[in-house]
């Protein structure tokens, strides 16, 4: 016995694609690795030290292993909170205001270069702000990568002060499979030339370290 109190109703216009429809905007997924201080590792939507991919305040759990092809990259400037701003020019006032401002705590303020990435085992191109000390040093070790393959891993990380965790990259030795050439050109050019951001940000837990 059915408990529809409504016959269902079919037609073109139903039967279109629904994860079409209520699918996100056009903007890229955030890659972030989550910490001990993550708000999202607290409310066990994430384990500790895992790499996930968020869009939509949705978190997909992509384990604490991750290989990724990287794909180009970005200088970023973020100010979060009531006076949000956003700079993908070094040269300009508000960047460099971010980067000054980036240092104290609690500031929401945030800087480094931004990756491209393509993630074959998701099968979706997703960026990777590495904002944060520990993660801009590590971004030394990835620019060198771009157009190959690269490893994301964490370690914890203890100054006998604070411990936390930070990204690790290697070379990927894995054969991965690109994305479609027309989708990574259309992707990169969008990416190198941003208009007004549609974007979700939250703060890096332990960009102070």
């Amino acid at each position: 016995m059915s408990n529809d109190l409504v016959p269902k109703f079919t037609g073109a216009l139903a039967n279109a694609d629904f994860e079409d429809v209520v699918s996100s905007g056009d903007y890229l997924s955030r890659f972030q690795l989550f910490g001990s201080k993550s708000d999202a590792v607290a409310e066990g939507r994430i384990p500790i030290a895992h790499y996930g991919l968020v869009k939509d305040g949705d978190i997909t759990d992509l384990g604490p292993e991750v290989d990724a092809i990287i794909i180009t990259w970005r200088p970023k400037a973020v100010q979060t909170g009531n006076d949000f701003a956003i700079s993908y020019d070094v040269g300009s006032e508000i960047y460099q205001k971010i980067k000054a401002m980036s240092s104290v705590r609690d500031s929401g303020a945030m800087y480094g270069p931004e990756f491209l990435l393509w993630i074959p085992d998701a099968g979706v191109f997703t960026a990777f702000h590495m904002n944060s000390t520990t993660s801009r040093r590590e971004a030394k070790k990835v620019r060198p990568l771009i157009g190959k393959a690269c490893t994301f891993k964490a370690k914890l990380i203890d100054n006998n002060k604070f411990k936390w965790h930070g990204p690790v990259t290697f070379p990927c030795s894995a054969a991965l499979t690109p994305p479609p050439e027309n989708a990574l050109r259309a992707e990169a050019d969008k990416f190198l030339n941003p208009s007004e951001p549609v974007i979700e940000v939250a703060p890096d837990d332990e960009r102070a370290q």
